[in-house]
Protein backbone atom coordinates (compact mmCIF):
# COMPACT_ATOMS: atom_id res chain seq x y z
CA UNK A 1 0.00 0.00 0.00
CA UNK A 2 2.76 2.68 0.79
CA UNK A 3 4.70 1.43 -2.91
CA UNK A 4 1.47 2.35 -4.47
CA UNK A 5 1.38 5.81 -2.40
CA UNK A 6 4.87 6.55 -3.59
CA UNK A 7 4.49 5.46 -7.22
CA UNK A 8 1.80 7.57 -7.09
CA UNK A 9 3.58 10.80 -5.85
CA UNK A 10 6.20 10.18 -8.06
CA UNK A 11 4.32 9.89 -11.31
CA UNK A 12 2.28 12.88 -10.31
CA UNK A 13 5.45 14.38 -10.29
CA UNK A 14 6.22 13.63 -13.62
CA UNK A 15 2.68 14.35 -14.94
CA UNK A 16 3.19 18.12 -13.53
CA UNK A 17 7.05 18.13 -14.95
CA UNK A 18 5.52 17.48 -18.59
CA UNK A 19 2.76 19.55 -18.37
CA UNK A 20 4.45 22.38 -17.51
CA UNK A 21 7.34 21.87 -20.27
CA UNK A 22 4.70 21.65 -22.48
CA UNK A 23 3.25 25.48 -21.08
CA UNK A 24 7.27 26.34 -21.56
CA UNK A 25 7.05 25.24 -25.32
CA UNK A 26 3.82 27.56 -26.08
CA UNK A 27 4.74 30.32 -24.33
CA UNK A 28 8.53 30.61 -26.30
CA UNK A 29 9.16 28.37 -28.94
CA UNK A 30 9.05 31.73 -31.25
CA UNK A 31 11.51 33.59 -28.87
CA UNK A 32 14.37 31.17 -30.92
CA UNK A 33 15.30 31.95 -33.84
CA UNK A 34 16.15 30.31 -37.31
CA UNK A 35 19.57 28.45 -37.08
CA UNK A 36 22.02 28.50 -39.99
CA UNK A 37 21.12 24.78 -40.77
CA UNK A 38 17.06 24.78 -41.07
CA UNK A 39 16.53 25.71 -44.48
CA UNK A 40 18.51 22.62 -45.59
CA UNK A 41 15.90 20.50 -43.91
CA UNK A 42 13.03 22.02 -44.22
CA UNK A 43 13.90 21.47 -47.94
CA UNK A 44 14.97 18.18 -47.80
CA UNK A 45 11.21 17.17 -46.27
CA UNK A 46 9.97 18.69 -49.31
CA UNK A 47 12.22 17.65 -51.67
CA UNK A 48 11.36 13.94 -49.54
CA UNK A 49 7.15 14.46 -51.33
CA UNK A 50 8.40 15.98 -54.60
CA UNK A 51 10.62 12.52 -55.62
CA UNK A 52 7.20 10.48 -54.55
CA UNK A 53 4.49 13.09 -56.40
CA UNK A 54 6.92 13.09 -59.19
CA UNK A 55 6.78 9.57 -59.81
CA UNK A 56 10.32 9.32 -58.78
CA UNK A 57 11.66 12.03 -61.39
CA UNK A 58 12.21 14.74 -59.66
CA UNK A 59 15.93 13.92 -57.68
CA UNK A 60 16.61 17.35 -56.13
CA UNK A 61 15.99 15.31 -52.76
CA UNK A 62 19.62 13.18 -54.14
CA UNK A 63 20.95 15.87 -56.01
CA UNK A 64 20.60 18.92 -54.24
CA UNK A 65 24.12 19.62 -52.22
CA UNK A 66 24.11 16.68 -49.53
CA UNK A 67 20.39 16.44 -49.52
CA UNK A 68 21.16 12.18 -50.42
CA UNK A 69 23.08 12.14 -47.21
CA UNK A 70 20.21 12.74 -44.78
CA UNK A 71 16.93 10.64 -44.10
CA UNK A 72 13.53 12.59 -44.53
CA UNK A 73 11.73 10.53 -41.46
CA UNK A 74 11.41 13.65 -39.22
CA UNK A 75 11.81 16.83 -42.08
CA UNK A 76 9.01 15.18 -44.50
CA UNK A 77 6.35 15.37 -40.89
CA UNK A 78 7.62 19.16 -40.08
CA UNK A 79 7.46 20.21 -43.80
CA UNK A 80 4.19 18.12 -44.51
CA UNK A 81 2.90 20.19 -40.87
CA UNK A 82 4.67 23.34 -42.00
CA UNK A 83 2.77 23.62 -44.92
CA UNK A 84 -0.34 23.47 -43.48
CA UNK A 85 0.26 25.78 -40.68
CA UNK A 86 -1.28 29.52 -40.48
CA UNK A 87 2.63 29.78 -38.36
CA UNK A 88 5.69 31.10 -40.37
CA UNK A 89 7.56 28.10 -41.80
CA UNK A 90 10.45 27.98 -39.28
CA UNK A 91 7.84 28.72 -36.55
CA UNK A 92 6.15 25.61 -36.88
CA UNK A 93 9.69 23.87 -37.24
CA UNK A 94 10.53 25.17 -33.85
CA UNK A 95 7.06 24.24 -32.54
CA UNK A 96 7.35 20.34 -34.05
CA UNK A 97 10.81 20.16 -32.73
CA UNK A 98 9.61 21.50 -29.18
CA UNK A 99 7.00 18.76 -29.29
CA UNK A 100 9.42 15.70 -30.18
CA UNK A 101 11.98 16.53 -27.50
CA UNK A 102 8.67 16.23 -24.85
CA UNK A 103 8.69 12.49 -26.20
CA UNK A 104 12.28 12.29 -25.00
CA UNK A 105 11.93 13.56 -21.91
CA UNK A 106 8.52 11.03 -21.15
CA UNK A 107 11.11 8.05 -22.60
CA UNK A 108 13.58 9.18 -20.03
CA UNK A 109 10.93 8.73 -17.32
CA UNK A 110 9.85 5.35 -18.94
CA UNK A 111 13.77 4.21 -19.15
CA UNK A 112 14.36 5.41 -15.49
CA UNK A 113 11.06 3.58 -14.44
CA UNK A 114 11.88 0.49 -15.78
CA UNK A 115 15.65 0.47 -14.85
CA UNK A 116 14.63 1.13 -11.08
CA UNK A 117 11.77 2.73 -10.15
CA UNK A 118 9.57 5.87 -10.72
CA UNK A 119 11.66 8.04 -8.68
CA UNK A 120 14.52 7.31 -10.63
CA UNK A 121 12.50 8.11 -14.05
CA UNK A 122 11.07 11.05 -12.16
CA UNK A 123 14.96 12.15 -11.67
CA UNK A 124 15.72 11.30 -15.46
CA UNK A 125 13.58 13.61 -16.76
CA UNK A 126 14.00 16.26 -14.35
CA UNK A 127 17.99 16.38 -15.12
CA UNK A 128 17.50 16.43 -18.53
CA UNK A 129 14.98 19.46 -18.55
CA UNK A 130 17.32 20.85 -16.80
CA UNK A 131 20.26 19.79 -19.12
CA UNK A 132 20.18 23.28 -21.40
CA UNK A 133 22.21 21.76 -24.34
CA UNK A 134 18.80 19.54 -24.40
CA UNK A 135 16.95 22.01 -23.44
CA UNK A 136 18.16 24.85 -25.90
CA UNK A 137 18.35 22.29 -28.99
CA UNK A 138 14.72 20.96 -28.63
CA UNK A 139 13.70 24.34 -30.10
CA UNK A 140 15.24 24.80 -33.22
CA UNK A 141 17.42 21.76 -34.07
CA UNK A 142 15.80 20.01 -36.82
CA UNK A 143 18.95 17.15 -37.29
CA UNK A 144 20.05 15.93 -33.33
CA UNK A 145 17.09 16.30 -31.35
CA UNK A 146 15.20 14.18 -33.28
CA UNK A 147 17.47 11.47 -33.27
CA UNK A 148 18.52 11.96 -29.56
CA UNK A 149 14.75 11.28 -29.04
CA UNK A 150 14.43 8.51 -31.44
CA UNK A 151 17.91 7.23 -30.18
CA UNK A 152 16.56 6.74 -26.59
CA UNK A 153 13.02 5.21 -27.50
CA UNK A 154 15.49 2.73 -29.68
CA UNK A 155 17.15 2.09 -25.92
CA UNK A 156 13.91 1.68 -23.75
CA UNK A 157 12.49 -0.83 -25.87
CA UNK A 158 16.11 -2.69 -26.22
CA UNK A 159 15.50 -2.63 -22.30
CA UNK A 160 12.19 -3.87 -22.31
CA UNK A 161 12.87 -6.25 -24.77
CA UNK A 162 15.67 -8.00 -23.02
CA UNK A 163 13.23 -9.46 -20.48
CA UNK A 164 11.83 -11.24 -23.77
CA UNK A 165 15.03 -13.06 -25.18
CA UNK A 166 16.00 -14.95 -26.76
CA UNK A 167 13.43 -15.78 -28.54
CA UNK A 168 11.41 -12.36 -29.24
CA UNK A 169 7.73 -12.20 -30.65
CA UNK A 170 6.35 -11.00 -33.60
CA UNK A 171 5.27 -7.86 -31.09
CA UNK A 172 9.05 -6.67 -30.48
CA UNK A 173 10.35 -7.45 -33.29
CA UNK A 174 8.30 -5.31 -35.12
CA UNK A 175 8.19 -3.17 -32.68
CA UNK A 176 12.42 -2.74 -32.52
CA UNK A 177 12.36 -2.79 -36.26
CA UNK A 178 10.29 0.65 -36.62
CA UNK A 179 12.03 1.99 -34.25
CA UNK A 180 15.27 1.43 -35.69
CA UNK A 181 14.03 2.11 -38.66
CA UNK A 182 13.10 5.60 -38.27
CA UNK A 183 16.25 6.63 -35.76
CA UNK A 184 17.97 5.56 -39.44
CA UNK A 185 15.73 7.29 -41.38
CA UNK A 186 16.49 10.46 -39.59
CA UNK A 187 20.51 9.74 -39.64
CA UNK A 188 21.93 6.63 -41.16
CA UNK A 189 24.54 6.68 -37.71
CA UNK A 190 21.96 4.82 -35.95
CA UNK A 191 23.32 1.85 -37.52
CA UNK A 192 25.29 0.88 -34.71
CA UNK A 193 22.19 0.24 -33.35
CA UNK A 194 22.54 -3.06 -34.83
CA UNK A 195 25.79 -3.60 -32.52
CA UNK A 196 23.82 -2.31 -29.33
CA UNK A 197 21.36 -5.54 -29.91
CA UNK A 198 24.63 -7.62 -29.88
CA UNK A 199 25.63 -6.29 -26.89
CA UNK A 200 22.08 -6.60 -25.00
CA UNK A 201 22.20 -10.33 -26.02
CA UNK A 202 25.69 -10.97 -24.50
CA UNK A 203 24.79 -9.13 -21.79
CA UNK A 204 21.56 -11.15 -21.37
CA UNK A 205 23.77 -14.06 -21.62
CA UNK A 206 26.15 -12.95 -18.68
CA UNK A 207 23.13 -12.49 -16.37
CA UNK A 208 22.36 -16.07 -17.28
CA UNK A 209 25.89 -17.08 -16.73
CA UNK A 210 25.54 -15.30 -13.06
CA UNK A 211 22.70 -17.07 -12.07
CA UNK A 212 23.49 -20.16 -13.48
CA UNK A 213 27.14 -21.08 -14.21
CA UNK A 214 26.55 -24.34 -15.35
CA UNK A 215 25.33 -21.91 -18.13
CA UNK A 216 27.80 -22.77 -21.04
CA UNK A 217 28.60 -24.57 -24.15
CA UNK A 218 25.56 -26.13 -25.75
CA UNK A 219 23.32 -23.95 -23.33
CA UNK A 220 24.57 -21.15 -24.93
CA UNK A 221 24.56 -22.29 -28.40
CA UNK A 222 20.86 -23.40 -27.88
CA UNK A 223 20.17 -19.51 -27.16
CA UNK A 224 21.66 -18.05 -29.84
CA UNK A 225 19.06 -19.77 -32.46
CA UNK A 226 16.17 -18.18 -31.50
CA UNK A 227 18.26 -14.95 -30.54
CA UNK A 228 19.36 -14.80 -34.46
CA UNK A 229 16.26 -15.26 -36.17
CA UNK A 230 14.81 -12.42 -34.08
CA UNK A 231 17.41 -9.95 -34.67
CA UNK A 232 17.35 -10.99 -38.03
CA UNK A 233 13.24 -9.93 -39.01
CA UNK A 234 13.86 -7.05 -36.60
CA UNK A 235 16.98 -5.87 -39.05
CA UNK A 236 15.16 -6.63 -42.06
CA UNK A 237 11.91 -4.47 -40.39
CA UNK A 238 14.71 -1.58 -39.67
CA UNK A 239 15.94 -1.16 -43.30
CA UNK A 240 12.46 -1.43 -44.98
CA UNK A 241 12.01 1.67 -42.80
CA UNK A 242 14.66 3.30 -43.38
CA UNK A 243 14.55 3.05 -47.63
CA UNK A 244 11.31 4.55 -46.86
CA UNK A 245 12.23 7.90 -45.82
CA UNK A 246 15.33 7.44 -47.82
CA UNK A 247 15.54 8.18 -51.38
CA UNK A 248 18.83 7.87 -51.81
CA UNK A 249 18.78 4.08 -50.37
CA UNK A 250 15.85 3.47 -52.45
CA UNK A 251 18.38 3.59 -55.45
CA UNK A 252 20.40 1.07 -54.22
CA UNK A 253 19.18 -0.55 -51.07
CA UNK A 254 22.91 -1.78 -49.98
CA UNK A 255 25.40 0.12 -51.09
CA UNK A 256 23.99 3.41 -50.58
CA UNK A 257 23.04 3.38 -47.26
CA UNK A 258 26.73 2.29 -46.46
CA UNK A 259 28.37 5.39 -49.19
CA UNK A 260 26.03 7.15 -47.08
CA UNK A 261 27.38 6.05 -43.50
CA UNK A 262 30.90 5.98 -44.53
CA UNK A 263 30.20 9.85 -46.08
CA UNK A 264 28.89 10.77 -42.80
CA UNK A 265 31.65 9.45 -40.66
CA UNK A 266 34.01 11.10 -42.64
CA UNK A 267 32.42 14.69 -43.57
CA UNK A 268 34.43 16.74 -45.14
CA UNK A 269 31.37 18.74 -46.89
CA UNK A 270 32.80 21.06 -43.20
CA UNK A 271 36.14 22.08 -43.94
CA UNK A 272 36.51 25.03 -41.65
CA UNK A 273 38.44 25.03 -38.54
CA UNK A 274 36.81 24.94 -34.88
CA UNK A 275 37.41 27.06 -32.21
CA UNK A 276 38.64 24.84 -29.31
CA UNK A 277 40.61 26.29 -26.37
CA UNK A 278 41.22 29.65 -27.70
CA UNK A 279 42.58 28.26 -31.52
CA UNK A 280 41.40 27.71 -34.29
CA UNK A 281 41.92 23.78 -35.14
CA UNK A 282 41.22 22.02 -38.54
CA UNK A 283 38.01 20.30 -38.02
CA UNK A 284 39.76 16.98 -39.17
CA UNK A 285 42.50 17.59 -36.23
CA UNK A 286 41.38 18.06 -33.48
CA UNK A 287 42.71 16.80 -30.31
CA UNK A 288 41.15 13.88 -28.57
CA UNK A 289 40.00 15.55 -26.01
CA UNK A 290 37.85 18.01 -27.95
CA UNK A 291 34.22 15.78 -26.82
CA UNK A 292 34.71 14.58 -23.39
CA UNK A 293 36.12 18.52 -22.95
CA UNK A 294 33.09 20.18 -24.49
CA UNK A 295 30.81 17.98 -22.27
CA UNK A 296 32.82 18.58 -19.24
CA UNK A 297 31.90 22.66 -19.51
CA UNK A 298 28.84 22.64 -20.52
CA UNK A 299 27.15 19.90 -18.68
CA UNK A 300 25.55 21.10 -15.46
CA UNK A 301 27.93 20.16 -12.44
CA UNK A 302 25.39 17.57 -10.80
CA UNK A 303 25.94 15.00 -13.21
CA UNK A 304 29.52 14.58 -12.47
CA UNK A 305 28.29 15.34 -8.66
CA UNK A 306 25.53 12.53 -8.29
CA UNK A 307 27.72 10.08 -10.96
CA UNK A 308 31.03 11.09 -8.42
CA UNK A 309 29.46 9.75 -5.37
CA UNK A 310 27.17 6.76 -6.78
CA UNK A 311 30.94 5.47 -8.37
CA UNK A 312 32.55 5.82 -5.02
CA UNK A 313 29.77 4.51 -2.75
CA UNK A 314 30.11 1.96 -5.67
CA UNK A 315 33.34 0.63 -5.06
CA UNK A 316 33.35 1.51 -0.58
CA UNK A 317 30.04 -0.90 -0.65
CA UNK A 318 31.78 -3.74 -3.04
CA UNK A 319 34.97 -3.65 -0.91
CA UNK A 320 33.25 -4.04 2.00
CA UNK A 321 31.20 -6.47 1.26
CA UNK A 322 34.09 -8.36 -0.96
CA UNK A 323 33.21 -10.76 -3.91
CA UNK A 324 29.78 -11.85 -2.28
CA UNK A 325 26.70 -10.61 -4.98
CA UNK A 326 24.12 -12.96 -4.02
CA UNK A 327 21.61 -10.34 -2.84
CA UNK A 328 22.31 -8.77 -6.06
CA UNK A 329 20.01 -8.59 -9.79
CA UNK A 330 22.47 -9.98 -12.60
CA UNK A 331 19.48 -8.95 -14.94
CA UNK A 332 18.68 -5.26 -12.86
CA UNK A 333 22.89 -5.42 -13.52
CA UNK A 334 22.79 -6.14 -17.27
CA UNK A 335 20.28 -3.66 -17.44
CA UNK A 336 22.41 -0.85 -16.64
CA UNK A 337 25.15 -1.86 -17.75
CA UNK A 338 24.09 -1.72 -21.06
CA UNK A 339 22.79 1.94 -20.78
CA UNK A 340 25.96 2.77 -19.39
CA UNK A 341 27.58 1.37 -22.76
CA UNK A 342 25.14 3.23 -24.87
CA UNK A 343 26.02 6.32 -22.70
CA UNK A 344 29.91 5.87 -23.15
CA UNK A 345 30.35 4.04 -26.41
CA UNK A 346 30.09 6.73 -28.65
CA UNK A 347 32.20 9.04 -26.82
CA UNK A 348 35.08 6.96 -26.30
CA UNK A 349 34.78 5.55 -30.18
CA UNK A 350 34.86 9.34 -31.22
CA UNK A 351 38.17 10.01 -29.01
CA UNK A 352 39.84 6.94 -30.82
CA UNK A 353 38.71 7.19 -33.99
CA UNK A 354 38.69 10.89 -34.58
CA UNK A 355 36.12 11.90 -37.01
CA UNK A 356 35.85 15.06 -38.52
CA UNK A 357 34.07 17.35 -35.38
CA UNK A 358 32.41 20.87 -34.99
CA UNK A 359 29.91 22.88 -33.48
CA UNK A 360 31.05 21.36 -30.26
CA UNK A 361 29.16 18.49 -28.99
CA UNK A 362 26.01 19.20 -31.27
CA UNK A 363 26.52 15.64 -33.23
CA UNK A 364 26.93 13.62 -29.90
CA UNK A 365 23.38 15.12 -28.20
CA UNK A 366 22.29 12.02 -28.39
CA UNK A 367 23.86 10.29 -26.00
CA UNK A 368 22.55 13.10 -23.23
CA UNK A 369 19.02 11.78 -22.86
CA UNK A 370 20.82 8.20 -21.50
CA UNK A 371 23.31 9.97 -19.27
CA UNK A 372 20.49 11.99 -17.58
CA UNK A 373 18.58 8.26 -17.26
CA UNK A 374 21.96 7.13 -15.33
CA UNK A 375 22.85 9.76 -13.52
CA UNK A 376 18.40 9.72 -12.38
CA UNK A 377 18.72 6.29 -11.47
CA UNK A 378 22.07 7.08 -9.47
CA UNK A 379 20.46 9.86 -7.89
CA UNK A 380 17.22 7.51 -6.87
CA UNK A 381 19.76 4.88 -5.69
CA UNK A 382 21.75 7.35 -3.38
CA UNK A 383 18.63 8.73 -1.96
CA UNK A 384 16.61 5.36 -1.44
CA UNK A 385 19.27 3.79 1.34
CA UNK A 386 22.67 3.64 -0.27
CA UNK A 387 23.96 6.52 1.86
CA UNK A 388 23.83 7.11 5.79
CA UNK A 389 21.09 9.81 6.51
CA UNK A 390 23.70 13.00 7.00
CA UNK A 391 25.63 12.14 3.49
CA UNK A 392 22.13 12.14 2.18
CA UNK A 393 21.33 15.15 3.29
CA UNK A 394 24.00 16.30 1.82
CA UNK A 395 24.00 14.89 -1.68
CA UNK A 396 20.36 16.25 -1.98
CA UNK A 397 20.86 19.86 -0.98
CA UNK A 398 24.32 19.82 -3.41
CA UNK A 399 22.26 18.66 -6.40
CA UNK A 400 18.93 21.00 -5.73
CA UNK A 401 21.81 24.28 -5.22
CA UNK A 402 23.16 22.74 -8.58
CA UNK A 403 19.86 22.68 -9.79
CA UNK A 404 18.71 25.80 -8.82
CA UNK A 405 22.01 27.96 -10.12
CA UNK A 406 21.30 25.86 -13.47
CA UNK A 407 17.35 26.93 -13.80
CA UNK A 408 18.70 30.96 -12.95
CA UNK A 409 21.22 30.52 -15.66
CA UNK A 410 18.99 29.24 -18.12
CA UNK A 411 16.75 31.75 -17.52
CA UNK A 412 19.12 34.48 -17.82
CA UNK A 413 20.84 33.15 -21.24
CA UNK A 414 16.94 32.62 -22.91
CA UNK A 415 16.60 32.01 -25.77
CA UNK A 416 19.88 30.56 -25.90
CA UNK A 417 20.33 28.00 -23.63
CA UNK A 418 22.15 25.72 -26.13
CA UNK A 419 25.36 28.21 -25.20
CA UNK A 420 25.11 27.02 -21.69
CA UNK A 421 28.65 26.54 -19.83
CA UNK A 422 28.83 25.50 -16.56
CA UNK A 423 29.79 27.50 -13.05
CA UNK A 424 32.99 25.26 -12.80
CA UNK A 425 34.46 26.14 -16.10
CA UNK A 426 33.58 30.00 -15.96
CA UNK A 427 30.06 30.51 -17.63
CA UNK A 428 29.73 31.74 -20.86
CA UNK A 429 32.22 35.07 -20.45
CA UNK A 430 34.75 32.52 -20.50
CA UNK A 431 33.86 30.88 -23.29
CA UNK A 432 34.20 34.28 -25.16
CA UNK A 433 37.24 33.60 -28.19
CA UNK A 434 38.44 30.45 -26.55
CA UNK A 435 35.01 28.10 -27.58
CA UNK A 436 32.56 28.69 -30.18
CA UNK A 437 29.03 30.36 -28.79
CA UNK A 438 25.89 31.31 -30.85
CA UNK A 439 27.65 29.26 -33.81
CA UNK A 440 24.07 28.62 -35.34
CA UNK A 441 22.87 32.50 -35.40
CA UNK A 442 20.18 32.25 -33.00
CA UNK A 443 20.62 35.81 -31.93
CA UNK A 444 19.64 37.24 -35.52
CA UNK A 445 15.75 37.27 -34.54
CA UNK A 446 17.06 39.68 -31.21
CA UNK A 447 18.53 41.82 -33.66
CA UNK A 448 15.80 42.25 -36.10
CA UNK A 449 13.47 43.03 -33.37
CA UNK A 450 15.81 45.57 -32.49
CA UNK A 451 15.85 47.35 -35.47
CA UNK A 452 12.88 46.81 -35.85
CA UNK A 453 11.67 48.66 -33.18
CA UNK A 454 14.25 51.03 -33.03
CA UNK A 455 16.19 51.97 -36.08
CA UNK A 456 15.06 54.72 -38.41
CA UNK A 457 11.38 54.16 -37.73
CA UNK A 458 10.44 56.73 -40.67
CA UNK A 459 12.24 55.99 -43.12
CA UNK A 460 11.08 55.82 -46.84
CA UNK A 461 9.67 52.09 -48.05
CA UNK A 462 12.26 49.68 -48.57
CA UNK A 463 14.99 51.94 -48.35
CA UNK A 464 16.63 50.09 -45.55
CA UNK A 465 19.37 47.38 -46.75
CA UNK A 466 20.06 44.90 -44.57
CA UNK A 467 22.37 41.74 -44.35
CA UNK A 468 23.88 39.25 -41.95
CA UNK A 469 27.18 37.33 -42.25
CA UNK A 470 25.70 33.92 -42.06
CA UNK A 471 22.54 32.79 -44.07
CA UNK A 472 20.62 35.39 -45.69
CA UNK A 473 17.28 33.64 -44.78
CA UNK A 474 17.83 34.03 -41.34
CA UNK A 475 17.23 37.97 -41.40
CA UNK A 476 15.04 37.94 -44.76
CA UNK A 477 12.77 35.29 -42.98
CA UNK A 478 11.86 37.98 -40.19
CA UNK A 479 11.94 40.97 -42.92
CA UNK A 480 9.45 39.40 -45.40
CA UNK A 481 5.96 39.97 -45.06
CA UNK A 482 2.76 42.05 -44.49
CA UNK A 483 4.25 43.47 -41.41
CA UNK A 484 4.00 47.20 -42.05
CA UNK A 485 6.70 48.00 -39.36
CA UNK A 486 9.11 46.26 -41.61
CA UNK A 487 8.15 47.81 -44.73
CA UNK A 488 11.18 50.22 -44.39
CA UNK A 489 13.74 47.32 -44.78
CA UNK A 490 14.93 45.03 -47.69
CA UNK A 491 16.90 42.07 -47.17
CA UNK A 492 20.07 41.57 -49.26
CA UNK A 493 23.06 39.47 -49.62
CA UNK A 494 26.33 40.67 -47.75
CA UNK A 495 27.68 41.91 -51.27
CA UNK A 496 24.98 43.58 -52.12
CA UNK A 497 25.78 46.84 -50.50
CA UNK A 498 23.69 46.62 -46.97
CA UNK A 499 23.37 49.94 -44.92
CA UNK A 500 23.27 47.33 -41.96
CA UNK A 501 24.66 44.21 -41.25
CA UNK A 502 24.16 42.02 -38.83
CA UNK A 503 27.03 40.19 -37.43
CA UNK A 504 27.45 36.87 -35.48
CA UNK A 505 30.93 36.89 -33.58
CA UNK A 506 31.70 33.38 -35.15
CA UNK A 507 35.52 33.24 -36.97
CA UNK A 508 35.25 36.69 -35.48
CA UNK A 509 32.98 37.62 -38.63
CA UNK A 510 31.72 40.91 -36.88
CA UNK A 511 35.38 42.49 -36.96
CA UNK A 512 35.30 42.31 -41.14
CA UNK A 513 32.24 45.06 -41.33
CA UNK A 514 33.42 48.17 -40.00
CA UNK A 515 31.04 51.10 -38.79
CA UNK A 516 29.03 52.39 -36.22
CA UNK A 517 27.42 49.68 -33.85
CA UNK A 518 24.20 50.33 -33.14
CA UNK A 519 23.25 47.43 -30.79
CA UNK A 520 25.08 44.39 -29.30
CA UNK A 521 22.59 41.13 -28.54
CA UNK A 522 24.58 39.55 -25.39
CA UNK A 523 23.75 37.97 -22.39
CA UNK A 524 25.73 38.14 -19.22
CA UNK A 525 27.70 40.46 -20.74
CA UNK A 526 28.55 38.48 -23.56
CA UNK A 527 27.85 39.55 -27.13
CA UNK A 528 26.69 37.08 -29.50
CA UNK A 529 25.50 39.37 -32.33
CA UNK A 530 26.59 42.89 -33.45
CA UNK A 531 23.74 45.14 -35.52
CA UNK A 532 25.76 47.36 -37.43
CA UNK A 533 25.44 50.63 -39.77
CA UNK A 534 28.32 49.70 -42.06
CA UNK A 535 30.96 52.87 -43.20
CA UNK A 536 29.77 54.07 -46.60
CA UNK A 537 32.17 52.84 -49.21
Amino acid sequence: MIEVKKRNIWETATAVLLAGFSVSIVLTFRDYGVTVDEKVANENGRYFFDWFASGFRDRAVIDEGNQRLYGSAFNAISAFIASHSPLGVYDTDHLVIAITSIIGVFFAYRLGKKLASPMAGFFSALLLLLTPVYYGHSFMNPKDIPFAVMFLVCLYYFTAAYDHLPRLGAKWIAILGVTIGVTLGIRVGAVMLFGYAVVLIALWMVAKYRKSPSYRGRAITRDLWPAFPSCLGAGVIAWLVMLLFWPYGQLSPILNPLRGLRRAANFTDFSANSLYQGRFIPSDSLPWDYLPTWFSITLPEFYGVILGIGLLTLVVRRVAKGSSSSASDPDRQSKLLFLVFATCFPIVTAMVMRPILYDGNRHFLFVVPPLAVLTGVTLAWLLSGALPRALKIATAAAVIAIGALTAVDMIRLHPYEYIFFNRSFGGLRAALGRYETDYWGVSHKEGIEWLIDNYKPNAPKNSIRVANTAADYQTSYYLRGNDPRTARFTPVGKRDHPDVMLSITRYDVHLKYPGKVLHVVERTGTPLLYVTELTPR
